[in-house]
């Protein structure tokens, strides 16, 4: 069962997973996120908030859980905080459409197993 951190950061995840999922209610292509500035904006800061989150986890869940990949977290975490201009837009999509629903999958088994 998660502690309270853990469990606290966990809906911090799901938090900027509902935000980003609302943001794009309304694109439904990688054309009409690059198209809405203000909405790409607030999903990269939604991925930099996820990776906070994902870092302040206790060891022993992220141990216990290797199913999800929480160094690539980081790691996505870092490259859209200090390379920003650099972020490959076909990456940030493939990541919405398929990482992001793995992530929540897998948090929601982690608070179900609790």
């Amino acid at each position: 069962m998660p502690e309270e951190r853990d469990k606290a950061n966990i809906e911090e995840v799901f938090y900027a997973i509902e935000h980003i999922e609302k943001y794009l209610d309304n694109i439904s292509s990688l054309e009409d996120l690059l198209a809405n500035t203000m909405v790409y904006d607030a999903v990269m800061m939604n991925f930099i908030l996820i990776g906070e989150a994902c870092k302040r986890l206790s060891s022993s869940i992220k141990s216990e859980n290797p199913q999800i990949d929480w160094a690539g977290i980081n790691d996505y975490r870092n490259f859209i905080a200090h390379e920003y201009f650099g972020v490959d837009e076909k990456i940030v999509w493939r990541t919405i459409k398929i990482e992001l629903p793995k992530l929540k999958k897998g948090l929601q088994d982690i608070l179900n197993a609790g």
